[in-house]
């Protein structure tokens, strides 16, 4: 028995030894993790729970030369209902308040709201939609209703900000506008202005310290840490709105009328280098054009016939050739290496001047000229077109321009057909926009000028010169001739778009694309600018793959499409007035129409003038003048002979 009694007591010695010893370890554990570890395990915690969150700036606005926008950022805000952190009491009182005011503001009677707070209050909802995408304005009176204006925790307001970007402009010059996507902490992706000047237009993020709620939501905590966004600055482009819009509608008849794959048109201001109107329109399967591909900028080509420019410069900068070269076209077909140059005109010309090559655009007769000056030394006119400036690149804000290729003995593809070949524009590659530009320096007395896409002050000129001078000016004399020719003389290949009002200069272009194989296809093209005399705009327009049975001449597809640009943005331009003794009677020299006599003059003149130019002329007679509207043309105007007060209605005409 006794010994049984100690048994007990040591196997419950024993017990009681283990439990003391596994007691002590799990204090030691606890004691270990409270204030050994403690601090560790707390952060583990509250980082599960609470975390920073990036706040995104208000992207800046994109802006045409004008003011208008082409793209801009819009804030709005979803408003939810947090009902935990709400007491009792606070909800009793303001509940039924609380309904009724959002009633007032939104579509839903007070019985909704209230009875979803209710809903809400009782199921402990911690993330109750209220509304969805509301402005600015509604917000700050949300804020101010009863409840929601205790704040965050006591009033259980919970505000999400959404920023989305806008473009008024909807499809028009989508691809120069552009997108751009965030892709990694610091890196983005996309196209047009919105990528070129993506890193002004981000802004600069903040940080917001956020609490993890039930379902996995996250709710804003106030906090004095918040570090507020920076938005992105705006910028202004040198897109001209209404000359867009015209560009657009018709490069997009044409397009549709000859069922072309797809087809680009640009409108440089000639001093400056500013894009105007810039539009890319491609064919979808079901035949609709939208913008997908940025063309004028991206796409290089075979020139055709536009390259014959460059060519006749580089023979007339050589001594090769001058006005009163005369070449024999024999009967429109000349032959290298079992290769043939042809005509358009079967037959061909037969005996023709520099001049005449250039106006009827005589392949045989550009191919001639050009191979019998250069044979021996093909280098020097591969050098020639190099010193211009043909094969470097623009330099263009707008990422993905194309490399320009112009053929060099050197290159290892180099042969007998390169120089012939070359001459009128096969062989060669260039973007529309870098032909556009060599054209644009011809109209502007030589000085190349980058192609731009951004304003940095509107009151200097923000010009970048990429050649001082791309040949002597004999030759531009010259050449500027033979351009108007074109045009403007019977016989001419741009005949057809001769205006009775304005001069047009440029050159058609007709190139083949997809000729090796049985199914030819052609690229129409015109280059040029307007007024000839006093150059203000250059033009390009190019349309690829136009329904051959339709159509294809550069003359019959592109031509028409340079002329309706030029001819409603002639109409649009208002002409320099002379402001120095300046007197009423002078506008009696102008043709008038809709005339309103005040003491016998005339004051119709000023109808579709720039106000600016308007206005000192008006106020230097006497009048007061008041105006309304946003545009810079005058739409219409009043006369109230009785105040002295002239009244002007201001627009943008399309």
């Amino acid at each position: 028995m006794e010994t049984n009694q100690k048994q007990f007591l040591y196997r419950l010695y024993l017990v009681a030894s283990v439990l003391i010893v596994l007691g002590l370890g799990i204090g030691y554990k606890i004691f270990h993790i409270q204030y050994v570890e403690g601090d560790n395990y707390r952060q583990l915690a509250k980082n599960k729970t609470i975390q920073n969150f990036t706040i995104t700036p208000e992207r800046g606005n994109i802006f045409s030369d004008d003011g208008s926008l082409l793209a801009a950022s819009s804030t709005s805000y979803d408003i939810y209902f947090d009902a935990v952190t709400v007491s009792n009491s606070n909800f009793l009182n303001y509940s039924r308040p609380l309904a009724k005011n959002l009633s007032f503001l939104f579509e839903n009677d007070e019985e909704f709201y209230y009875n979803k707070l209710n809903s809400a209050k009782e199921k402990n909802k911690r993330y109750f939609l209220i509304q969805r995408n509301i402005s600015v304005e509604e917000l700050n009176k949300i804020k101010k209703m009863p409840l929601f204006k205790l704040g965050g925790v006591r009033g259980g307001l919970i505000i999400e900000k959404k920023n989305s970007r806008d473009y008024p402009l909807n499809k028009i010059a989508e691809r120069t506008i552009g997108r751009e996507r965030k892709i990694s902490d610091n890196k983005f992706s996309g196209v047009g202005l919105e990528h070129a000047f993506g890193k002004e237009l981000r802004g600069k993020n903040g940080i917001q310290l956020m609490q993890k709620i039930s379902n996995g939501k996250w709710k804003p905590i106030s906090s004095t840490n918040k570090i507020e966004p920076v938005s992105g600055s705006d910028i202004v482009t040198t897109i001209n709105v209404g000359f867009q819009d015209i560009t657009h509608h018709s490069l997009l008849e044409q397009l549709e009328r000859y069922e072309a794959d797809h087809g680009t048109a640009v409108v440089m201001e000639t001093a400056t280098g500013e894009i105007k109107a810039i539009s890319n329109l491609g064919r979808t399967s079901e035949g609709k054009y939208y913008e997908r591909l940025n063309y004028a900028v991206g796409e290089h080509f075979e020139p055709g016939s536009t390259f014959k420019l460059m060519s006749i410069i580089a023979a007339l900068e050589d001594d090769k050739v001058d006005m009163n070269t005369v070449v024999d076209t024999e009967n429109g077909v000349l032959s290298f290496y079992g290769a043939k140059v042809r005509d358009s005109k079967k037959g061909g010309y037969g005996k023709i001047s520099l001049n005449e090559v250039f106006k009827l655009s005589s392949n045989t007769g550009i191919v001639k000229i050009i191979n019998e000056a250069y044979k021996e030394d093909p280098k020097k006119f591969s050098n020639r077109l190099y010193n211009m400036g043909l094969n470097n690149k623009l330099g263009l804000s707008i990422l993905g321009e194309s490399s320009p290729k112009i053929p060099h003995p050197n290159d290892k593809d180099w042969s007998g057909l390169s120089l012939p070949w070359m001459v009128y524009g096969y062989g060669v590659l260039l973007s529309p926009l870098q032909i556009l530009t060599f054209y644009n320096a011809v109209a502007n007395n030589g000085e190349m000028v980058k192609p731009i896409f951004r304003k940095k002050n509107t009151l200097i000129s923000n010009k970048i010169i990429l050649n001082p001078s791309i040949c002597s000016k004999s030759t531009l004399d010259n050449v500027k001739l033979m351009l108007e020719n074109v045009v403007n003389e019977d016989g001419g290949t741009g005949s057809n778009i001769k205006s009775d009002i304005y001069k047009i200069a440029g050159k058609t272009g007709t190139g083949q694309v997809d000729y090796t194989t049985d199914n030819v296809q052609y690229i129409s093209s015109f280059v040029g600018y307007f007024p000839a005399d006093k150059p203000k705009y250059s033009c390009i327009v190019v349309i690829h793959k136009p329904n051959k049975s339709k159509g294809y001449y550069g003359s019959t597809v592109a031509a028409p499409v340079f002329k309706k640009i030029a001819d409603k943005i002639y109409s649009l331009t208002p002409e320099k007035v002379e402001l120095d003794n300046l007197r009423i009677e002078d506008f009696e020299k102008i043709k008038l129409t809709n005339s309103i006599k005040i003491d016998g003059s005339d004051f119709s003149i000023i109808k579709g003038k720039n106000f600016r130019n308007v206005l000192p002329v008006l106020e230097n007679l006497g009048f007061e003048v008041i105006f309304k509207g946003n545009g810079s043309l005058v739409k219409n105007y009043r006369i109230n002979k009785s105040l002295n007060k002239v009244e002007i209605e201001l627009i943008w005409v399309y």
